[in-house]
């Protein structure tokens, strides 16, 4: 047969290694049909992007060899597992869906080395290759496209290949590529040699899929068989397929996360149109429209600014976020049981000041907690709607000194977005507190990690209740808080005393939907934040020395 036993050629160009990924790609692009859109039926070809993730999942051994008498599918080849993780509608399903084909069909088998020292493949003895998922919707989103590249291309007349809209019977009676969900446990026991997991981002214990991938790359690694999966960013605090994939860092597994080394994006990034366009080029890659392919970027940036897709959501399944999902930062039912709106806040009395600035998009808030029981109390919101488009800084100013001179502030807590000179102008005046410490404490909410301790302070005393936190019931105050969400942002440093399953992540607040306000709860969480550093200081003590109203 011209093959010769001492192993590969050698690299031509530096960087080059052995792949049989070069004959896949060959047979993918000869006998498969694009199977939907305006292209339908036109040949099945990769993008560069697709093409290279194929060259290094059937990368190979300089020295494989092949088994005299038993030869198996994952003989020779670096990986026997692949995860492919990219961001919705880049065309991952009918990339599997290719190569479930080409498991099925096709030279993914590697037989030896040629007279030349290149790779030679064959198609794998008795093929059976499962897809699966956790739901049959998700299956068919592989299999549908699946059943038409095969029926509407070069294919279709294959003598023994019966190519069903639920199940397809191989050649020679020999295997099948059928969809398997985890009600299916009856299927795991057949003798796989490839698995297309779908979605594994979203098979976890709960649903059963954990369970199924689990069984199924058990029974491929029995087998001699290989398995890819196909993703998209995860929720961190589930601990699914993908996330499990991924974190493993197997050898034998080969990893595909385009820009991964990006950064997540902060709020104030997230709410740039152009900062989240040239995001969406990036992950999206050669299948964005600007690079000759089929997705549509601008429409995409029109989906993540849509009120109906949560921010989470489109973090995720747009930008490649690794992000957790949403869940209300307050419970609507407590909410309103804390609230006290008759109460007013007098003169003199002990309290901490938060405030969150903006200058025209979002509103700007300032709010008074008290330090005796860290009731929460309006000072000022104002929405730059109300004023020409702009927040009135006059106005802001004058509602912050009025506080200062009417109350006992201990302290200030500023995030000094686009208000750092007023801050600063303020910190000068303001002085310190009873206690000698600065008044102005200035608050960057874009830290994680102090952003999340300020969180955890707010949500202890919001779990307390009466004695740590109410609120006077401001109509506005309520709506943002009502309009907040917790998510899980950046990674924590690891600490060796901290077993939660859920702590290795910062939290930090997000809006439920784009357009909705929250800048009041936020200025609360600072307030509140205040409040803490103030009793820290001894503001519940009789230790300090006599407050004094500013002049």
């Amino acid at each position: 047969m011209g093959r010769r036993k001492g192993g590969w050629r050698g690299p031509n160009e530096p960087g080059e290694f052995p792949t049989l990924g070069w004959v896949v790609i060959d047979w993918i692009e000869a006998h498969l049909v694009i199977p939907d859109g305006p292209q339908r039926g036109a040949p099945y070809l990769l993008t560069d992007e697709m093409a290279q993730h194929l060259l290094h999942a059937y990368r190979l051994k300089p020295d494989a060899t092949v088994h005299p008498r038993f030869p198996r599918p994952v003989d020779g080849l670096v990986y026997y597992g692949s995860q492919l993780r990219r961001s919705q509608k880049w065309g991952k399903d009918p990339f599997n869906a290719a190569r479930c084909c080409a498991h099925a069909l096709g030279p993914v088998q590697f037989d030896g080395w040629d007279a030349d020292g290149e790779p030679v493949g064959r198609p794998v003895d008795t093929p059976w290759i499962q897809i699966a998922a956790t739901s049959d919707d998700q299956t068919d989103n592989t299999f549908r496209p699946l059943f038409r590249m095969l029926s509407e291309g070069p294919l279709a007349d294959t003598p023994g290949l019966d190519i069903g809209e639920t199940r397809i019977k191989l050649p020679n009676g020999d295997g099948w590529i059928e969809p398997v969900t985890a009600a299916a446990r009856s299927r795991l026991g057949n003798p796989i040699t490839f698995a297309s997991f779908t979605e594994t981002h979203l098979m976890c214990e709960r649903d059963g899929g954990l369970g199924l991938a689990r069984a199924m790359k058990r029974n491929l690694a029995g087998m001699g068989g290989s398995w890819a999966e196909v993703t998209n960013a995860w929720d961190p605090s589930e601990n699914s397929a993908a996330q499990q994939t991924a974190a493993s860092k197997a050898p034998g597994v080969y990893i595909d996360h385009r820009a991964a080394q990006l950064p997540s994006l902060t709020p104030v990034e997230f709410d740039d149109d152009a900062v989240v366009l040239e995001r969406i080029v990036v992950k999206y890659g050669d299948s964005c429209r600007r690079a000759g392919g089929w997705v549509d970027e601008t429409a995409i940036l029109a989906q993540i600014r849509d009120k109906a897709t949560g921010e989470a959501e489109a973090r995720r399944y747009f930008l490649d976020e690794v992000t957790t999902g949403e869940r209300p930062a307050v419970d609507v039912t407590r909410w309103h049981a804390l609230a006290h709106p008759d109460e007013l806040l007098g003169r003199g009395t002990p309290v901490a000041l938060g405030f969150d600035g903006s200058r025209s998009r979002d509103d700007t808030a300032l709010l008074a907690c008290r330090i005796s029981d860290g009731r929460w109390f309006r000072i000022g919101v104002w929405n730059p709607d109300d004023y020409g488009g702009k927040v009135p800084e006059p106005l802001v100013d004058r509602a912050m000194r009025d506080a200062v001179s009417a109350y006992q502030v201990w302290h200030v807590i500023p995030d000094p977005y686009k208000w750092q000179t007023s801050i600063d102008r303020w910190a000068g005046e303001f002085g310190t507190n009873p206690a000698g410490k600065p008044i102005v404490v200035e608050f960057p909410t874009n830290v994680e990690r102090r952003m999340d301790a300020a969180i955890e302070l707010w949500e202890t005393a919001f779990r307390h209740g009466e004695g740590q936190f109410s609120h006077d019931g401001d109509p506005a105050v309520t709506e943002h808080a009502l309009n907040a969400a917790v998510a899980l942002g950046g990674r924590k440093a690891p600490r060796e005393d901290d077993d939660l399953p859920v702590s290795d992540r910062y939290k930090k607040i997000v809006k439920k939907k784009r357009g909705l306000k929250i800048d009041s709860f936020v200025a609360g969480i600072l307030a509140t934040w205040g409040r803490g550093l103030a009793i820290e200081h001894g503001a519940l003590t009789e230790e300090v020395e006599p407050w004094a109203i500013l002049a």
